[in-house]
């Protein structure tokens, strides 16, 4: 016995859209920041768009589109700030919130007190960190070593200390 099969089949058309966003000048500007606390979350971030589409939504960090270019409640670290606009263009800027921990005033009394002793890091055979060019050679090790209890050798860091270096370091490590 000899069937025949016949199979058709059916396609659904569809309107494709080739967006070309290149040419939307869709723009994102910072308008102003407001810096935080080490350990506190108030610092604020304020944006505007332009160009584009209209009808921008705004986005940090891959949060929540929202429809107002602030946000507010914001710790210190650094943050993309994204912009979509009303045909799904985008744009992004990178924002940093400081924590205004300063170098010379918490830092280093901090290590002269605690690293930079005799047997440590007083030059004598670890790195010399009474010399600033030495401590930024590598601050992520000096907050992963803190953090982690594995520095100072011969003394302890109250949690406040320890959180002081962590801003400090997520600052850039400044020289301030």
């Amino acid at each position: 016995m000899l069937f025949l099969i016949t199979v058709t089949s059916c396609e659904q058309e569809t309107d494709v859209v080739d967006k070309d966003c290149t040419g939307s000048g869709l723009t994102l500007t910072l308008l102003g920041s407001t810096d935080t606390s080490c350990g506190a979350s108030a610092g604020v971030v304020e944006v505007e768009a332009s160009g584009g589409f209209g009808d921008y939504r705004y986005q940090l960090d891959g949060g929540a589109l929202q429809s107002s270019g602030t946000f507010g409640g914001v710790g210190p670290g650094k943050y993309i700030v994204g912009v979509v606009d009303s045909e799904g263009c985008t744009n992004t800027l990178d924002v940093q919130i400081y924590s205004g921990v300063s170098f010379a005033a918490s830092i280093k009394p901090i290590i002269e007190a605690n690293c930079a002793i005799s047997g440590c890091h007083d030059g004598s055979g670890n790195i010399d960190y009474n010399n600033f060019d030495n401590i930024k050679l590598n601050p992520s090790d000096i907050k992963a070593r803190t953090q982690s209890g594995d520095m100072p050798r011969n003394g302890a860091l109250t949690a406040a200390e320890i959180d002081m270096i962590a801003c400090w370091v997520d600052d850039g490590a400044l020289n301030n």
